[in-house]
């Protein structure tokens, strides 16, 4: 599940190109409950070098 979660994270963020958003933002836009596996799987992919971490707490695509 959280591997399907990952995809539909960098989807998101994909479409949404240049805009900086939170896992919060993020997790209500996928529709995901948990805000916490959102900021895992972030995590795994800035660690992948797919989004880049910016400003505190928020997030975009490469």
């Amino acid at each position: 599940m959280p591997s399907g979660i990952k995809n539909k994270i960098y989807e998101y963020l994909s479409q949404n190109k240049g805009k900086e958003l939170t896992a919060e933002e993020i997790a209500k836009a996928i529709g995901v409950e948990k805000v916490a596996i959102v900021k895992a799987q972030l995590t795994r992919l800035v660690r992948e070098g797919k989004v880049e971490k910016t400003a505190e707490g928020r997030y975009r695509a490469k």
